[in-house]
């Protein structure tokens, strides 16, 4: 799989990643695209370049992005590894389910040298299954109900 670095130039298609990136259940109305502007999602992409922050999208065979991985050191809904940087993913849904994830996060984390942390929605079973995969254990629920989950820095 071919990846490429998110730039500032890529902000739009960034936040359409993003927005997908909120994930919601079936039975669940998915998110609009004003809330990519609430302050707290916003801290995803504004000013994007700043140091520590690393993006790749990944790319299908005639190098259309299918994903997005980022990091971004930001606020934390926890205080406890709140100093690590806050990981968003997600997959264009035509791409889920043929190991585009697994790629991306294998690639962000080749291309990292900290400990990682994010926030995942409590029934979505199949991210929780991705992270724990890759060392991602939960420590926290915060009080939004969402799962904290962090992998350690690997030495």
């Amino acid at each position: 799989m071919q990846f490429k670095l998110v730039t500032k130039s890529d902000l739009e298609l960034q936040k359409e990643f993003l927005l997908l990136a909120l994930w919601t259940p079936d039975n669940e109305p998915a998110h609009k695209p004003d809330i990519l502007e609430v302050p707290h999602i916003k801290e995803y992409y504004s000013d994007w370049g700043k140091d520590g922050d690393i993006g790749f999208f990944a790319l299908s065979p005639d190098n259309k992005p299918i994903g997005l991985i980022q990091l971004r050191y930001k606020s934390s809904q926890t205080q406890k590894y709140a100093d690590y940087p806050e990981i968003a993913m997600a997959v264009h849904p035509d791409y889920r389910g043929l190991g585009v994830a697994s790629s991306l996060m294998q690639h962000l984390i080749d291309n990292s040298n900290s400990g990682l942390r994010l926030g995942v929605h409590p029934l979505n079973i199949s991210a929780i299954k991705l992270y724990q995969k890759f060392g991602f254990c939960v420590y926290e629920v915060a009080k939004s109900g969402y799962p904290q989950m962090m992998r350690e820095k690997q030495v």
